[in-house]
């Protein structure tokens, strides 16, 4: 029988059939062997399972192909450990057809890729590190997908991309003063769809150059960004500025619109409800001119807006809500700042109309004139931060939040009295970044179905609210950075996961794991004088995962842990004085991973067949060691 699929696995020497045609590989083990005599491949592909590794500095010898390879498709996307430069030999695969390097640490294309002319599908997306593309990209006319999705690194388009009129992806567009260059280079892909985004507008020569781009008639472009420069010192006015947006007017059936860094004081006529009627998302992000906004409210179809770094904008109200019944019908989601002039939110001013109808999730950030927040019923997600206290204040009128973010408010010591008293639908809390947030005091009372409590970066706090024991439906807790909080008090047998980091002074854990009978996953991290774990952990019965990491003083694990029988995964990293593993660690039957990094004195003992813990710990089906498997039950 002919064998033309071969899979590469992971640790295992492969056997490949003269016959294969169609080969996949795990990791960079495929890097050893040499493919250039597989003459019989025609498709490569790569599935990454190891982002530990340093990248390569050049191609495999694996993938230094010959002329008489006729590969057609080569999928190397996310294969992060495999090479930051392709070999110019990739130039002879003269049948292929796909290349896929997208998420990869690739830098560069060499220019033998130029000489592929029957590619027609090249994959760059994701590949933040890539700055330069081939300078003859514009004789691989047979193209159809370049994806230059989020390639940030990207400084400028090669000359001629127009000539590749087959196109149907682009993905970005780097606007250029140089012939060749010019945003007039798109007026030929009149096939390009899906995501656009088209950078440096500053380089547009003015009203007849941008118009040269011809968007209005790409209809399969469904996603158009459009940026400036970030930059103050840029000498592109804003009349020139608002010439060059109004030109640039896509096609009706447009669904998402980006703008950032627009110098204009006005926005064009075509973002209105006739011209683009289809807009389901618009985000305007650093037009620092522009005070007064678009009737967005009219946009039946909108769901998402977000409106940040517009800091000449003051009020939000009327003008942008529009003339219609039923302003923002659609709209679900809506994100406000940093806006550093916005003073006020008008809804009175609506006649009765409602508005915000389908509104589920708020954000609002760094606004520091804003005092007060519309009642809008229909949010289920809050997020504040760093705003004034008075619109902190606000949330007591958002009683039907099942999900509250707090940040900022460095100068609080204390909630706002009442704040959380009402909101017994809250299901989910985070507090985070209040530097002089001192206590909780009896906030968290009436939470009766708060099931995720999140309390980070919190430099004041010394102790966890007494309201804590009694949030019976409380199943997830995180302490990240509370570093004068020494211990745990008594906690709800409820909770399923447990995490604690970066709590310098936490030195017991007694009373806080004596009841947790269901906890299922319990990491503890970067807490320096955490001695060890309590013997109450024998409890644990439910426990699944136990991670520790970055607690150097933690020398010894109670040989209680033998009671932990449910246990599947433990996970030990940096420990520097963990000076052995307990013997009691024989009996977790259901252990089914250990993973040890950077803790000397177990790399030692755990060693196969030879460390004094090897007998406790031979029955644990995969064991990795400094990211060394030595043990799997696949090997």
């Amino acid at each position: 029988m002919i064998e033309e699929c071969c899979l590469i696995e992971m640790n295992r020497r492969p056997r490949i059939p003269k016959t294969a045609r169609h080969m996949s590989f795990l990791d960079r083990s495929l890097c050893y062997y040499d493919l250039v005599k597989v003459q019989s491949l025609r498709s490569l592909i790569s599935f990454p399972v190891d982002y530990n590794l340093p990248p390569y500095r050049s191609m495999p010898h694996a993938f230094k192909v010959s002329s008489q390879n006729k590969l057609r498709t080569l999928l190397l996307s996310n294969f992060y450990i495999c090479f930051e430069n392709l070999t110019e030999s990739i130039g002879k695969l003269k049948h292929l057809r796909y290349l896929d390097v997208s998420s990869s640490h690739i830098r560069k294309l060499p220019e033998s890729i130029s000489s592929l002319q029957n590619l027609q599908n090249l994959d760059l997306s994701y590949c933040r590190s890539l700055y330069m593309l081939p300078k003859k990209m514009k004789d691989m006319k047979s193209l159809i997908y370049l994806d230059l999705t989020r390639c940030d690194s990207l400084q400028c388009m090669p000359s001629g991309m127009g000539k590749l009129g087959c196109l149907r992806k682009l993905g970005m567009f780097i606007v250029g003063k140089e012939v060749g260059h010019h945003i007039g280079e798109l007026q030929r892909l009149y096939y390009i769809g899906g995501e656009l985004s088209i950078k440096d507008l500053d380089n547009v020569q003015g009203l007849a150059d941008a118009q040269n781009a011809n968007l209005a008639r790409k209809p399969n472009l469904h996603s158009l960004s459009l940026s400036w420069r970030d930059d103050e010192s840029s000498k592109f006015s804003e009349a020139n500025s608002e010439d060059v947006l109004r030109a640039l007017e896509p096609h009706s059936n447009m669904k998402k619109l980006q703008i950032s860094g627009y110098r204009g004081s006005k926005f064009p006529d075509w973002m209105l409800e006739s011209r683009l009627p289809n807009l389901v998302e618009i985000s305007l992000q650093s037009c620092m001119n522009c005070e007064h906004l678009p009737p967005f409210g009219k946009l039946r179809f909108l769901k998402r807006l977000e409106l940040t770094r517009m800091d000449t904008v003051k009020c939000i109200g009327r003008e942008m809500c529009g003339d219609g019944e039923n302003p923002f019908p659609s709209l679900e989601r809506l994100t406000l700042g940093p806006m550093m002039n916005l003073e006020d939110w008008e809804t009175n001013s609506m006649g009765g109309r409602e508005i915000f109808t389908c509104l589920h999730a708020l954000q609002i950030e760094k606004c520091p004139k804003l005092v007060e927040l519309p009642i809008i019923p229909s949010v289920k997600y809050l997020i504040i931060e760093d705003c004034t206290v008075t619109l902190l204040s606000s949330v007591v009128n958002f009683t039907s939040i099942i999900a509250l973010r707090i940040a900022g408010f460095d100068e609080l010591a204390v909630l706002p009295d009442g704040l959380l008293q009402n909101h017994t639908c809250l299901q989910r809390l985070h507090i985070l970044k209040m530097r002089s947030l001192r206590s909780l005091s009896n906030q968290l009372n009436n939470l009766s179905s708060l099931k995720s409590l999140s309390i980070e970066d919190c430099d004041e706090v010394e102790s966890l609210p007494d309201g804590v024991q009694n949030l019976k439906s409380l199943e997830m807790l995180g302490i990240y950075g509370l570093p004068k909080i020494t211990a745990l008090p008594v906690l709800q047998s409820s909770l399923v996961g447990l995490l604690i980091g970066n709590c310098e002074e936490l030195t017991s854990l007694c009373e806080g794991l004596q009841y947790l009978t269901a906890l299922k996953d319990l990491e503890l991290y970067e807490c320096e004088k955490l001695n060890s774990l309590p013997e109450s952990i024998r409890h644990l019965n439910s426990l699944q995962s136990l991670t520790i990491r970055d607690c150097p003083g933690v020398s010894c694990l109670p040989n209680q842990i033998r009671h932990l029988t449910s246990l599947s995964r433990m996970h030990l990293y940096k420990c520097y004085n963990l000076m052995s593993l307990p013997e009691g660690i024989r009996n977790l039957e259901m252990l089914r991973e250990l993973e040890i990094k950077d803790c000397p004195n177990l790399e030692r003992r755990c060693k196969k067949e030879k460390g004094a813990d090897w007998p406790n710990i031979a029955h644990i089906r995969t064991i990795i060691i400094n990211d060394q498997v030595i043990q799997s039950s696949e090997t």
